[in-house]
């Protein structure tokens, strides 16, 4: 059971990446919401999150073609990769979500848009723990398979 419920959450978080990241990067289908998204990383860009440390911050635009790109390409891998380059891009895809959380509460933003970013992180974690769930499960079965195997 957990493994269907993991396939079908990997392919929606995929599908809503690719989604948001196509927003982020083109306004073909939704002109109206790219142009909102490029006022909001004008304002996100202020609160970039290796300011403090390095006392660089890239333009506007950059940061929003680089997470978009980061988006794309981790659900891409959501829905077309192994387990691996699944893990790997669910874990870009949870610091990606962490960073905007942290900088929505930086600049005071209502729930509306903090609430969509903490509901995506959690079902990137509940993701996680149905992965390390599904694996788990799956070596148990592998072992139990083998210690058949060597008492017959």
């Amino acid at each position: 059971m957990a493994s269907l419920g993991l396939h079908l959450l990997t392919i929606v978080l995929g599908a809503i990446f690719i989604f948001s990241g196509h927003i982020k990067l083109t306004p073909q289908f939704f002109p109206e919401y790219h142009t909102q998204v490029r006022n909001e990383f004008g304002k996100l860009n202020k609160e970039f999150p290796f300011y403090h440390l390095t006392g660089w911050r890239p333009y506007a635009k950059n940061y929003r073609i680089a997470v978009g790109v980061a988006e794309m390409s981790s659900g891409t891998l959501l829905l077309l990769g192994g387990a691996l380059s699944q893990s790997m891009a669910n874990m870009v895809l949870l610091v990606i979500m962490i960073s905007m959380i942290i900088a929505f509460q930086k600049l005071h933003y209502s729930m509306e848009y903090i609430g969509g970013a903490i509901f995506l992180a959690f079902l990137l974690v509940l993701r996680f723990v149905l992965a390390s769930k599904s694996k788990a499960i799956k070596t148990a079965k592998t072992a139990k398979r083998n210690l058949e195997r060597k008492v017959e």
